[in-house]
């Protein structure tokens, strides 16, 4: 089952903070990095969240969040993908909301051996329980569709394979 962990502020300033952090979070060993800032939209420069967090409404949360599919049993191979887990994740909230949230993010894989997303979110409300079962539940729902449709892949190619070299030993004799 997928992790979602979340804290909160109300003040822009820690807000870009954690833009940064997102961004810029050392890598194994203390190794200077630059990860890229996602949206729904694609790539995005971080004085770009910057002018989203400071035009969003003053009764705004920030949220952070971090999005991490099991790396067990949903992410064990390491090839899910991340981006399409976390834009739809926050899709199921802001279906709650009945409204398109902002928010941007980017994909730690490289610091520890569980890849998963951190994320900034702006929201209208603070999240409650069911706002966050509502993620978990999605985040686990499709990284485990990733990983039935990965799977069958995997099996579909190795059968080929096999039908291959058998066709091959076949002719062979």
């Amino acid at each position: 089952m997928a992790i979602v962990k979340a804290s909160y502020t109300r003040h822009g300033g820690i807000a870009k903070a954690s833009v940064r952090y997102i961004e810029n979070r050392p890598g194994k060993d203390g190794a200077k990095l630059q990860r890229t800032l996602f949206t729904a939209d694609g790539r995005v420069e971080r004085v770009e969240v910057y002018d989203m967090i400071d035009q969003a409404d003053k009764s705004s949360y920030f949220f952070r969040l971090v999005i991490s599919p099991d790396p067990e049993h949903e992410d064990g191979d390491k090839n899910l993908a991340l981006r399409e887990i976390t834009e739809r994740t926050i899709r199921s909230l802001a279906d709650r909301f009945q409204k398109p949230l902002q928010w941007a993010a980017a994909i730690h894989a490289d610091h520890t051996d569980t890849r998963h997303i951190h994320a900034l979110v702006i929201v209208p409300a603070r999240l409650q329980v069911p706002d966050f079962q509502r993620m978990r539940t999605a985040a686990t729902d499709i990284a485990r569709e990733q990983r039935r449709q990965l799977d069958l892949l995997r099996a579909t190619r190795e059968q080929r394979q096999e039908q291959r070299e058998g066709l091959e030993l076949g002719l062979s004799w």
